[in-house]
């Protein structure tokens, strides 16, 4: 059943990445679907340190925006965007299940990725360059990795 969590968020990715706005709807229906299935196979102790995860990432984005490292046609940081955080940070709980070095191979390396192919196809505009943008979020999206993992793995007595 993890394969229908990373199904919802790639149709989400896939929804913000063609239609940005314009999938809001589309997206909140795919993270009911993700908060149904990461609260039926690990429970829902989970959704508070994947709210945590998506609140932070929001954050960052907001930072971003602000430092104007990043910004989006619009003024701000667009809905579509913290949805595609909220849904994100709900798959993370699925990641882990497939290990920690998966985790953070692809948070770590793939979320400046996304970054990047979204600037090039003009969802969003990296400054001063693209290249340079997404290295200097290489650091960031690690440190998510890292928090993600503190917060998901199981704790032992």
């Amino acid at each position: 059943m993890p394969w229908l969590s990373f199904v919802a968020f790639k149709l989400n990715w896939l929804a913000a990445f063609f239609w940005g706005a314009d999938a809001e709807l589309l997206m909140l229906l795919g993270i009911v679907a993700l908060i149904a299935l990461q609260s039926y196979r690990f429970g829902y102790a989970v959704l508070l340190p994947c709210a945590l995860l998506a609140g932070l990432g929001i954050a960052a984005d907001w930072l971003l925006v602000w430092l104007e490292l990043l910004s989006f046609k619009q003024p701000g940081l667009p809905l579509f965007m913290a949805l595609l955080w909220v849904s994100f940070a709900l798959l993370l709980p699925s990641l882990l299940a497939l290990g920690r070095t998966l985790l953070l191979l692809v948070v770590g390396i793939m979320g400046p990725v996304s970054y990047y192919l979204a600037n090039l196809a003009e969802v969003l505009s990296l400054q001063p360059s693209s290249e340079l943008t997404a290295v200097l979020l290489l650091p960031l999206w690690t440190g998510l990795a890292c928090l993600a993992l503190y917060l998901l793995e199981p704790r032992h007595a």
